[in-house]
């Protein structure tokens, strides 16, 4: 994943929770590919989280997305998964109904 990103890029911080390094964000990522949904985890904005999945064309691409956000207090992490695999599920849905391929997940 490292060659995929500029080695120019800045990880600028917008809350405490920002990812900042390359080697959290890995981490991150590897998760986000292992469930096929990303989440948002007060990332950008304190008190709000978010999941979201890709919509993919017919060569595997993403482009386009769907996302659901809401208050911590809402969306708890005993929660998540049900938007999430939602997300997902309705991801899945429109990429086949455009002609996409979605790619395998990697879990």
């Amino acid at each position: 994943m490292r060659q995929a990103i500029p080695g120019r890029l800045l990880l600028e911080p917008f809350t405490p929770k920002t990812l900042t390094t390359l080697d959290v964000l890995e981490v991150n990522l590897a998760g986000t590919a292992g469930r096929g949904f990303a989440i948002d985890d007060e990332e950008r904005n304190i008190g709000l989280r978010c999941v979201a999945a890709a919509i993919f064309d017919e060569f595997g691409e993403p482009v386009a997305g769907i996302s659901i956000s809401g208050p911590m207090v809402r969306m708890t992490d005993a929660w998540l998964d049900a938007p999430g695999s939602a997300v997902l599920e309705a991801t899945s849905r429109i990429t086949l109904a455009i002609g996409g391929s979605a790619p395998q997940l990697a879990g």
